[in-house]
């Protein structure tokens, strides 16, 4: 639950991953379950693939639903499909409100600055000066946006580290989920590992063997591979978060630039998921989020492993119109798109540098630099798969087994 300025009470937060065509979802019972009474309830749809009529028409019911209870249902950045499904007049009748944005849910709560800050207690009723009223008012905005995307980020991942308790819950026999994400915590906060990380590998990896006091019993760990192309951090010592902020900082030292970000693939998100990025715009980084495998530059790397360079955002027909849009609206005219690649050529990631103007193609010398770094990281990365999240599966394991 998010609280909103002055009177406007409390937005309550959902989302959804993946696939939404039943109209017995859970999601429809937890919208319906609402309690508190908030202002509104607020729907993230930018994880949803695909939307059935049925779906979108029990999303209308539940609007009506609320509507009698004077809470407003709101539904955020629909895919393309499901803003189809959506688009019945069933919908449009019901009340349903939809924003092609997550950030417009504050807009669409607080459509006025809130002009009711004032400076003292309820009692004093002396307005602020305009322009102090206006730092006030974007300062509040800014916090409610911030917690939307914090919000949002717990929303998309919280489906994958609840099936990955449900798993362990099963696996171990443990009392309930919490049992289970105790055990997630612990692993990841010893292996310095993401907890999304290792709920993915948990689903990911085989299951291990029925009375086998180790998961992965021959496996033979290896060390780091070496990462000279990065001077900034020692292979040996670093962990996954000081490697990715390395590529980055090389990547624009060698591209002269300020704009980058890295993305890493993420199989259960169906695509490359932003890891790191420096002077980038909240929208994009919010809209780039996680991308597919069409409409960017990146994306087309990924799918050929090869570097990708655009030399003008506005003409190459590479992007969406919507991708061009928000692209151009963070500043970025150009851009370089390397693979982060394990010795098989798979790829693992991405590196981009973005430019404020038109360029040419990287010279040899940026070439073969920024070659190295992804060939350099992709094995890195590979690396610390096979070795640092297996540790921390077996560290689970261990845990598991002795409780």
């Amino acid at each position: 639950m998010i609280r909103l300025p002055a009177a406007a009470g409390w937005l309550q937060m959902l989302g959804a991953d993946g696939m939404l065509e039943s109209a017995d979802h859970p999601l429809f019972a937890t919208i319906l379950e609402t309690e508190g009474q908030p202002q509104a309830v607020a729907v993230d749809l930018s994880g949803v693939r695909r939307m059935s009529g049925a779906a979108a028409r029990a999303l209308a019911k539940c609007a009506t639903e609320l509507g009698s209870r004077d809470i407003h249902l709101m539904v955020a950045a629909p895919s393309d499909e499901a803003a189809r499904a959506l688009a019945v007049d069933e919908v449009a009748d019901s009340g349903l409100i939809l924003l092609p944005e997550i950030h417009d849910l504050i807009t669409a709560c607080v459509p006025d600055l809130p002009d009711s800050l004032w400076n003292g207690g309820a009692s004093a009723a002396v307005p602020l000066p305009a322009t102090e009223l206006d730092a006030l008012s974007r300062e509040e905005l800014d916090r409610l946006r911030g917690k939307v995307r914090d919000l949002q980020a717990k929303v998309r991942t919280h489906p994958l580290i609840a099936q990955a308790q449900g798993v362990l819950q099963e696996r171990y026999r443990l009392r309930d989920g919490q049992a289970a994400f105790t055990l997630l915590q612990t692993a990841s906060q010893r292996h310095n590992v993401k907890l999304r990380s290792l709920a993915s590998a948990v689903l990911s990896a085989p299951r291990p063997e029925e009375g086998e006091t180790r998961w992965f019993p021959d496996r033979v760990r290896t060390r780091p591979p070496k990462l000279t192309a990065l001077p900034q951090v020692n292979s040996e010592s670093a962990n996954r978060g000081a490697v990715i902020s390395a590529v980055l900082h090389q990547t624009l030292l060698i591209s002269d630039t300020a704009m980058g970000n890295v993305q890493l693939a993420d199989r259960h998100a169906g695509g490359l998921r932003i890891e790191k990025h420096q002077g980038l715009n909240e929208e994009f980084v919010d809209y780039f989020d996680v991308v597919g495998k069409d409409g960017t530059s990146c994306a087309q790397a990924a799918r050929n492993v090869t570097r990708v360079t655009v030399t003008d955002v506005a003409t190459d027909p590479v992007f969406s119109e919507e991708a061009r849009y928000k692209i151009l609206q963070a500043g970025s005219r150009a851009a370089h798109s390397t693979p982060l690649t394990t010795g098989r050529g798979i790829c693992l990631g991405m590196v981009s540098s973005h430019h404020e103007r038109p360029v040419h193609l990287l010279g040899p010398a940026q070439a073969r630099a920024m070659d190295r770094i992804g060939d350099q990281a992709g094995r890195w990365l590979a690396w610390h798969q096979r070795t640092v999240v297996l540790d921390a599966l077996e560290h689970l394991h261990r845990l598991a087994l002795s409780a």
